[in-house]
């Protein structure tokens, strides 16, 4: 969200008087509405559309991540720089761990939506699973997630010898 901010560092439109009221106790910059309060409030939405407990409790993380970067990004002259350096070493890491790790391409090559919006929720999910939550819901997942690698791992032994 960082990036996002430096792109459009500016506010878009003010915060209702509650919201304003809310932020003002948080230290530094106040938080700017702009394209990345945006974002954060269509990923928050979408998350509780998806799963209401799970979506409430992300939004808050969502919105902490969002102040942090926007008071990092409107506070260093230098942030750009650094930003965009720590962007690349993650997507290059990334592309690495999958290519190492997994033997396969990250998944924003097949579906950027599910990549970019629901990678960090499923993310947050695996966090709720190990401290409890929903234990139904985990195990129809990793059993979802089992058979799909299970059906990977089988295309690629086929395609191997078919070549």
């Amino acid at each position: 969200m960082g990036l996002v901010t430096l792109a459009q560092p500016h506010a878009l439109f003010e915060f209702p008087t509650p919201i304003s009221a809310l932020l003002s106790h948080i230290p530094g910059s106040a938080p700017v509405a702009n394209t990345a309060t945006l974002i954060i409030t269509a990923f928050a939405a979408f998350y509780i559309v998806l799963d209401q407990i799970a979506g409430l409790l992300a939004t808050p993380v969502l919105y902490g991540f969002l102040v942090s970067a926007q008071q990092y990004a409107l506070s260093s002259p230098a942030s750009l720089q650094y930003l965009l350096a720590l962007f690349a070493i993650a997507w290059v890491a990334q592309f690495i761990g999958h290519g190492v790790f997994e033997r396969r391409a990250p998944a924003l090559l097949d579906n950027l939506m599910q990549a970019l919006v629901m990678a960090p929720f499923f993310v947050f999910l695996e966090v709720l699973f190990a401290l409890g939550y929903r234990p139904s819901l985990h195990r129809e997942l990793r059993n979802e997630i089992g058979s799909r690698v299970l059906e990977f791992r089988r295309a690629a032994k086929n395609a191997v010898k078919s070549s």
